[in-house]
């Protein structure tokens, strides 16, 4: 909650006075939030780790922006897609780790080991280049067709995430997976959208954003549906696993997009209420996700098998609009 309450606010000051000492803020304070649970000895403490190590996700639209000013408009898809693949690599890497360290050295040690990483994340963003702020001028009001996708952004992202939440729960009590199998399936997901991110990216440039953003909702159909179907079929299952990653693939792609007609006075602000709409959609998935398994474990499934297409091929259709609606920003060479 307060990172979404901290999105606009924090996407106008980086308009302001430049996104850079923002983005190194907000790192840190993620870095102090994890920290903040190593001497905690009940759980009333964790609400301050949690709401400071939250607040650093007000730093992914900052960090869009960035890679927005500084890469040329050709490659912007591809490059956004391999930063938001290292991040889901990280969670491949880091999975199998956070088990072994738990179970022989204990959970603090491996929350230690976090904020290490933490540290030399937060030391490498001081490296990123300084990017004054714009100057603000006078430009053409935000074309229509961008509030609609901002209007319908919250729904692609609600079916985008509904069979997430309780997938692990799925793995375990509905197909039978062994408990110490379980993070290997869940490691496939994040395979897969590490994978389809940097992929979807790179067609994005060279075919353009709607058979990008058509493909993944495609791929995602089939990934609910093979799991759907595979029953207590580990083969079927990871191959499953691994499609219904493409999950996040179309992001790479509105981002680039959006760059086309936000004025570069006005994308931190952009950036961030794109950011906060998906936010919202993300969050009442969640909600809904638990509410259908409750009452039957392939209901989540069912949904993203009907809905994630039709609503992908929508996002599609509006986002062309979005690009055609607008003379394209000027953009590096």
């Amino acid at each position: 909650m307060l990172a979404a309450l901290c999105f606009l606010p924090i996407g106008l000051a980086a308009d302001r006075w430049g996104g850079k000492r923002f983005m190194v803020g907000l790192w840190v304070a993620s870095t102090l939030g994890a920290a903040a649970f190593l001497p905690l000895t009940d759980w009333h403490g964790a609400f301050v780790g949690s709401v400071l190590y939250w607040s650093g996700s007000a730093a992914f639209p900052l960090l869009s922006a960035h890679l927005a000013a500084t890469t040329p408009r050709a490659r912007l898809g591809g490059e956004l897609g391999i930063v938001y693949g290292a991040f889901f690599f990280g969670t491949i890497f880091a999975s199998p780790f956070a088990g072994s360290i738990g179970a022989a050295l204990g959970l603090r040690a491996g929350i230690a080991v976090g904020v290490v990483a933490f540290v030399l994340s937060t030391a490498l963003t001081l490296r990123l280049a300084n990017i004054p702020p714009a100057a603000p001028v006078e430009s053409p009001p935000l074309p229509r067709s961008f509030w609609t996708l901002l209007a319908v952004t919250p729904f692609a992202a609600f079916i985008a995430v509904i069979v997430n939440p309780l997938f692990p729960v799925y793995v375990r009590d509905i197909a039978a997976v062994p408990l110490e199998h379980v993070g290997f399936f869940v490691g496939l997901v994040a395979l897969g959208a590490a994978a389809s991110s940097a992929v979807n990216g790179r067609i994005a440039d060279r075919l353009g954003p709607v058979p990008a953003i058509v493909g993944a909702g495609a791929v995602l159909t089939l990934g609910a549906a093979t799991i759907a179907l595979a029953g207590r079929g580990e083969p079927l299952l990871a191959l499953g696993s691994l499609l219904i990653g493409s999950q996040t693939a179309a992001n790479p792609v509105l981002v680039s997009a959006l760059a086309r007609v936000l004025p570069p006075a006005r994308t931190g602000l952009g950036y961030t209420g794109f950011q906060l709409v998906y936010a919202l959609g993300f969050g009442g998935g969640g909600i809904v996700s638990g509410i259908l398994y409750d009452a039957d474990p392939l209901l989540p499934l069912l949904v993203q098998m009907a809905l994630a297409l039709p609503v992908t091929a929508a996002v599609a259709v509006i986002l062309s609009r979005v690009v055609r609606s607008r003379e394209a920003i000027p953009s590096l060479p």
